[in-house]
C-alpha cells in the first residue's frame, strides 16, 4: 500500500521544516551531508516501533486514543525521552499519516490520522480527518469503522494496514560488524556478535527446511555478487566466529574483508525477518561502487514493500531511487528535507557514479536504459549473461533526455568512453506503429555520435517478463503481458517498481532468443 507520513518537532525536524516523505514500492533514496538528518528519519521509524505495534494490533488503543492520552514503551536505545523532540520549539511532536483517495465497501478511507505525542512523554492521543473536517472525542473506532453515532463515516483497516507495515520495518545501522560487539544479541533490529554466530549454525543445521533454504539462497547470492566458484559458511566450533570456505581454502571471518562481512550479516538478518521496508543507514560502507548496487537490490529482494536507504552517494541515490529526497542542514538543530525531481547531464550522472572507479576493475561499457526501474531489470537479465560487473547501467530519466536534444549529452559521454549503447522501449501500441516523433530523434542522435541504439521490438521492459516468474511474484491470478498491451489496462497490473523482482525469477531461456537477449548478448 502507499500513503505519506508527515513527521513534526521530532529531533532536527521542527514543524517549520517538516519530514514529508512517500512510502511506495521499490526504491527511495534520502542523499545528504552527515548531520543533515538522513539517518535521523530512518530511526525514527525504529524508535516509534512500540506505538506502531499497538494501532496495528486491533481496534482498541486508537479508540481508546479518540477519547484521552495512551502511553507506548519507550525502545532500549532512548535512554531521554526529551531528546526526541525538535530544540527550536517547545510543542508536541506530530505524526500524520495522508491516505490516498479509495473506498472500500464499508466507506473512504479517512483523508489524514494525526497523532500528536506530548512534549517529554512517550503517550499519545489521536484525531482522524474525514471529509475536511477533524474528528476526535466525537466519534469512536468499531472493527474497521470510524462512527459518529450510528453513521459510519470511514473505514480505517487502511489505517491498520499502514501501522502493520510501519511495524513490520528492518532497520539496519551503519555499523555492521558481526563480530566486535561480543555477546550482545542486537545492534538496532540486526542480531551481532556471539548471538549471530549461534543463529546461524541453528538456521543452517536446524530442522526448520525454510530456514535451511534461506540460508543456502543467500549464501548463493554472496557467492555471484564476489564471483566466487565456491562459498560455504559455518559457525566455528566455539561460536565465536565463522568458518568461510571460499575456492576450497578455509578463513576465519576476521581474516575476510568488510565488504564480505556486511554481506553475510545483512543478508541473513534480512533473510529471517522478511520485513516489509528494510531501512539502511549508508549501504556503500566499505564497498566499491561496482557492488554497492548489487548490494542493494540483492538486499531488497527480501523486503515485501521496499528499501529506504540513506546515503551520501548521489550517483548510488539517483541509480536506484525511484525516489529520492535531498537533506541539508539550514541551521543548529534544524535541517530540511526536499524532493529531487530533475536529471543531471549524462555525463555528470557518469561522475557521480564513479566511472573511473568501474574502470580499473574492467568495466568499460556504458548502457543508457530509460530510468530507475529499467537500470534495476536490466541489471537481473545481465547477470545471466555475466556482464553485470561489465557494464555501468545509466538512467535518462524517460522523455527528459529520449528527445531529439540529447545529442549534446551523448557526445558528453563518447568523450569519456567509447562504448556506449542505449536500450529504449518502443512504446508501439501494434507491431507496425511508427515510432513516436521524439524517439526517433533520439534514435537518429544516437547514430550522428555513434551510439549503439536498440529500440525493443515489444512495447516495453515489462513486456518481456515471462508468465511463470510473474506469476511467482505476484500469484496465480496474475499473467504475462501481450507484446503491445498497456499494462495498466491489464485486468491485473502490477508496478513498474516490481519489474526488477520478477525478472529476478526468470530464466536465461526465457528470454535469449527475444531480440533484448541479442541486444545485451552482444554489448
Amino acid at each position: 500500500m502507499s500513503f505519506e507520513l508527515t513527521i513534526k518537532n521530532y529531533r532536527c525536524f521542527p514543524d517549520s521544516h517538516p519530514v514529508r516523505v512517500s512510502f511506495e514500492k521499490g526504491f527511495t533514496a534520502f542523499v545528504g551531508a552527515n548531520n543533515s538528518g538522513k539517518s535521523s528519519v530512518l530511526r525514527f521509524l525504529y524508535e516509534f516501533r512500540p506505538l506502531f505495534q499497538r494501532i496495528r494490533l486491533n481496534e482498541a488503543p486508537l479508540d481508546a486514543a479518540l477519547r484521552g492520552i495512551q502511553g507506548f514503551d519507550k525502545v532500549e536505545s532512548i535512554l531521554d525521552i526529551p531528546e526526541l523532540f525538535s530544540n527550536s520549539n517547545g510543542r508536541d511532536l506530530t505524526i500524520e499519516i495522508a491516505f490516498p483517495a479509495e473506498t472500500t465497501p464499508t466507506g473512504p478511507c479517512p483523508e489524514l490520522l494525526v497523532i500528536r505525542v506530548p512534549r517529554g512523554s512517550n503517550q499519545w492521543t489521536v484525531q482522524f480527518k474525514v471529509g475536511g473536517q477533524m474528528y476526535s472525542k466525537d466519534v469512536n473506532v468499531a472493527g474497521s469503522e470510524l462512527r459518529r453515532g450510528n453513521t459510519t463515516l470511514a473505514d480505517v483497516s487502511c489505517v491498520f494496514r499502514a501501522f502493520q507495515v510501519l511495524h513490520d520495518t528492518l532497520y539496519i545501522g551503519p555499523f555492521r560488524n558481526a563480530l566486535n560487539v561480543g555477546s550482545n544479541d542486537a545492534y538496532f533490529d540486526i542480531k551481532v556478535g556471539q548471538a549471530f554466530i549461534k543463529e546461524w549454525r541453528q538456521r543452517k543445521t536446524g530442522n526448520v527446511v525454510s530456514q535451511n533454504e534461506a540460508i543456502y539462497r543467500l549464501t548463493r547470492d554472496i557467492e555471484r555478487i564476489f564471483d566466487l566458484k565456491r562459498l560455504e559458511i559455518d559457525a566455528s566450533s566455539d561460536e565465536k566466529t565463522l568458518q568461510l570456505f571460499i575456492e576450497g581454502k578455509s578463513f576465519k571471518l576476521p581474516t575476510v574483508g568488510s565488504g564480505l562481512t556486511q554481506f553475510i550479516l545483512v543478508l541473513a538478518n534480512a533473510a529471517v525477518r522478511k520485513p516489509s521496508y528494510i531501512l539502511i543507514d549508508e549501504p556503500e560502507l566499505n564497498l566499491h561502487p561496482s557492488l554497492q548496487l548489487d548490494f542493494l537490490t540483492t538486499l531488497a529482494s527480501y523486503a515485501n514493500e521496499g528499501t529506504i536507504f540513506a546515503t551520501h552517494s548521489i550517483g548510488l541515490a539517483r541509480a536506484a531511487g525511484q525516489k529520492i529526497y535531498s537533506f541539508r542542514r539550514i541551521s543548529e538543530g534544524t535541517s530540511e528535507v526536499k524532493p529531487i525531481e530533475s536529471t543531471p547531464r549524462l555525463s555528470e550522472f557518469l561522475g557521480e557514479l564513479s566511472f573511473g572507479g568501474y574502470r580499473e576493475l574492467g568495466f568499460d561499457k556504458v548502457l543508457l536504459v530509460e530510468g530507475t526501474t529499467d537500470v534495476l531489470t536490466v541489471q537481473q537479465f545481465l547477470r545471466h549473461l555475466g556482464k553485470d560487473h561489465t557494464v555501468v547501467l545509466l538512467p535518462m530519466g524517460g522523455s527528459q533526455m529520449i528527445n531529439g536534444q540529447v545529442e549534446p549529452h551523448l557526445q558528453e559521454l563518447k568523450r569519456i568512453s567509447q562504448n556506449i549503447f542505449a536500450l529504449i522501449d518502443s512504446e508501439k501500441t501494434t507491431a507496425n506503429e511508427a515510432l513516436a516523433v521524439p524517439r526517433q530523434q533520439f534514435v537518429e542522435a544516437c547514430k550522428k555520435t555513434g551510439v549503439q541504439c536498440h529500440v525493443l521490438e515489444r512495447r516495453a521492459m515489462e513486456h518481456y517478463l515471462s508468465d511463470t516468474a510473474v506469476k511467482a511474484v505476484k500469484g496465480e491470478k496474475y499473467r504475462a503481458l501481450t507484446a503491445y498491451e498497456n499494462r495498466e489496462s491489464a485486468p491485473l497490473h502490477w508496478a513498474k517498481s516490481e519489474n526488477w523482482l520478477i525478472a529476478r525469477k526468470m530464466q536465461f531461456s526465457d528470454w535469449k532468443d527475444t531480440d533484448l537477449g541479442e541486444f545485451l548478448s552482444k554489448i
